[in-house]
């Protein structure tokens, strides 16, 4: 191995000082909090924009047609992803159908249009700043894996009123669904940045000095750049480096407590209304739940109770106590803080589960007279909160928990 290849990088999550080779084929991980600094076995730019280019040829099949459908009373009725949110919207529950829109239909869509904007970046000789830095934050937001869990459950909800049927379009949804997952995976923006944007090298491995991280484009770098009022900024994607932690803080702050305020309501208010024959029946989160468990749906009764009620209220009370053992500097295992924030960080989006759901039934049920669906009061109310505790978690620095820990740990040993 050269010695060239190895370069100096400060870890994103304990913010360490680590020796990372590039001629490494797999990951390469922080030795102290195991965290991927450098993921090995990515695809190329070139390779991904061909991925992403057949996910854009298939997601008008997947959004725009028929996913399942229903016989009732001799009547087929189609249930497609944006006719679902067309028809909430209608129906005066603007703001739901948005968040709805946003996580199911608009996120996808840039997110694959990002990756072939950086494509035709790279072949216009461009410098893909601005799409890097949106490409590097839309990834939490693109939610087709839960659509597809929300079809499933949907699908138990509608087979006690109608028989159900699934259409051919549903292979294509679920190839969507797949292929992001795997560019996802496949795709490092970190690698893009390094290269178009070559000149900003890599510190050597025997550099003395502590560099600066940029959490943002993750350059590492020992230099100072101000902007006209006195921000230091990254020299590669120019981002506000000078933003203290009491300021992040206090930005955690105020969405956790806005996101559990709006969980009250979200709890009390019905957040589905079905009228069938003249009967009105009205569903909280928790007698949703209940009601499967009384059909015998255990397994999907357990899907919709954790989605709904186990994931928004355990985030919200992990997000409470590592911001508790922020502010009073509590000595708890670093390791155990670690998991919970990556069980924060990977769970939040799960619970926009509830509101796909009732964009399915509203495109299958909302028809009067005989059977109508509507939604309830609570959805607002819980995308609102589900949206606010995952600005939370993207705010929450792993580092300012770490510090604590070296902290105390070099107190110990002194």
């Amino acid at each position: 191995m050269k010695i060239k290849s190895i370069v100096l990088q400060t870890c994103l999550e304990c913010g360490q000082a680590v020796r990372v080779s590039l001629a490494e084929k797999g990951d390469s991980l922080c030795p102290t909090c195991n965290h991927i600094i450098r993921k090995g076995n990515t695809w190329s730019l070139h390779r991904s924009a061909f991925l992403a280019l057949a996910i854009l040829i298939l997601l008008p099949f997947a959004l725009g047609f028929p996913l399942l459908s229903i016989d009732l009373l001799g009547v087929k009725i189609n249930a497609t992803v944006w006719d679902g949110i067309w028809k909430m919207a209608t129906a005066g529950y603007h703001y739901t159908a948005f968040m709805v829109l946003v996580c199911a239909v608009i996120m996808p869509v840039v997110f694959v249009l990002l990756i072939l904007t950086i494509q035709i970046q790279q072949i216009t000789r461009q410098r893909p700043r601005y799409t890097l830095i949106f490409l590097t934050k839309i990834q939490e937001w693109v939610m087709l894996d839960v659509y597809l869990i929300a079809l499933a459950v949907a699908a138990f909800k509608i087979r006690d009123y109608a028989n159900l049927q699934f259409d051919s379009n549903l292979i294509a949804f679920v190839l969507v669904a797949i292929l992001n997952t795997l560019l996802f995976i496949k795709i490092e923006p970190k690698q893009a940045w390094e290269q178009f944007y070559p000149e900003y090298h890599s510190l050597p491995f025997d550099h003395n000095s502590k560099p600066t991280l940029c959490p943002t484009c993750e350059y590492c770098f020992d230099e100072t750049i101000l902007d006209l009022k006195g921000q230091q900024r990254c020299p590669r994607c120019e981002s506000n480096l000078s933003i203290a932690d009491n300021i992040k803080i206090q930005r955690i702050w105020a969405s956790l407590i806005a996101g559990t305020i709006m969980m009250i309501p979200a709890n009390i208010f019905p957040i589905s209304i079905t009228e069938m024959a003249g009967k009105v029946s009205a569903d909280s989160l928790m007698s949703g739940v209940i009601l499967f468990v009384e059909m015998g749906s255990y397994l999907v009764a357990a899907i919709v109770f954790v989605a709904s009620i186990a994931v928004p209220v355990s985030k919200i009370t992990i997000i409470l106590y590592l911001l508790l053992a922020i502010h009073y500097k509590w000595q708890h295992p670093i390791h155990l803080q670690m998991k919970l924030l990556h069980y924060v960080h990977f769970i939040g989006r799960w619970s926009m589960l509830d509101l796909f759901v009732l964009s399915l039934m509203m495109s299958l049920l909302e028809r009067g007279q005989i059977l109508s669906f509507s939604v309830g009061e609570a959805a607002f109310y819980f995308g609102a909160a589900v949206f606010l505790t995952m600005f939370a978690s993207a705010n929450l620095d792993a580092r300012m928990l770490w510090k604590i820990h070296f902290d105390h740990h070099a107190k110990t040993h002194n």
